[in-house]
């Protein structure tokens, strides 16, 4: 898509939201909503560079799920957000440049799939809360009331948003797939203690692959060397010509996008 183009869509796209920030509510103290303005400034924001901040221990699982089904999303409707419709409030304390990061994500999001992230309502009880924590991580899916994304400085990239915001969605990441030992090998000897929860097999959780195969370029891939003690690889493919560019995407994968979009029903948009 030509840059003009591209670029009118966002700031199409930060018109209509701004104008549904002046009918949010009750804010909490400390939190605001994206405006036009930052939805103007997103079109600056440079969307081709990998994530600048590797997030490790970054997707929180707040419940226990007993479902066992394999895949790489879930497949439960109590687990994604009705009509894709996700309500956040985001801290005050992002700077201008910041926002129009996460505008930048936010509009990448509805440009491509349909989900779209809106400014929470009084009468939505369940939505995302956007701010400075510790590091960078997010609630898994949907899970009710009050949850958390954590933004720090450091993850404030294009690339990171979009993974953390996968997770909120309902995505895990793809080497955590229950079909992963066919792709990939763990180098478990050389992982960071206390990071081998970010490489174990994920299964219990209600998950579907939505028929796409393993995706070495999945924005929810991480890097060869991720979570390394000692600078050796971690994860390594087993066909060798994709270690190198695993971790590697600045943005949805081909694969990414439709799985979004199959699991949200939006069929519109698959092409």
């Amino acid at each position: 898509m030509p840059r003009a183009r591209r670029s009118l869509i966002v700031v199409m796209i930060g018109m209509i939201v701004g104008a549904l920030v002046s009918l949010g509510e009750a804010q909490e103290p400390g939190f605001t909503y994206l405006t036009a303005q930052d939805y103007f400034n997103a079109q600056f924001v440079n969307t081709r560079m990998p994530m600048r901040s590797r997030p490790l221990n970054d997707i929180r699982m707040r419940f226990r799920r007993g479902l066992s089904k394999r895949g790489i999303a879930v497949s439960l409707e109590k687990d994604k957000w009705p009509m894709g419709r996700v309500p956040y409030v985001i801290s005050s304390s992002y700077t201008s440049a910041q926002k129009a990061v996460i505008a930048r994500a936010f509009a990448g999001y509805q440009q491509k799939t349909c989900i779209s992230f809106v400014p929470k309502r009084a009468t939505d009880k369940d939505y995302v809360v956007i701010s400075k924590l510790d590091g960078c991580y997010a609630d898994f899916a949907r899970v009710g009331g009050r949850q958390q994304v954590s933004l720090a400085d450091e993850c404030v990239d294009y690339a990171t948003v979009i993974h953390e915001l996968m997770h909120v969605i309902g995505f895990i990441h793809e080497h955590q797939r229950e079909d992963r030992d066919q792709y990939v090998r763990i180098v478990w000897q050389n992982i960071i203690p206390g990071a081998n929860g970010d490489f174990d097999k994920l299964t219990n959780l209600g998950l579907s692959y939505y028929n796409e195969g393993y995706d070495y370029t999945s924005i929810m891939h991480y890097e060869s060397n991720e979570g390394s003690k000692n600078g050796k690889n971690t994860i390594e493919s087993k066909q060798t010509q994709y270690t190198s560019i695993m971790g590697k995407a600045s943005d949805f994968s081909a694969s990414d996008l439709r799985r979004v979009n199959r699991m949200y029903g939006c069929w519109s948009k698959l092409g």
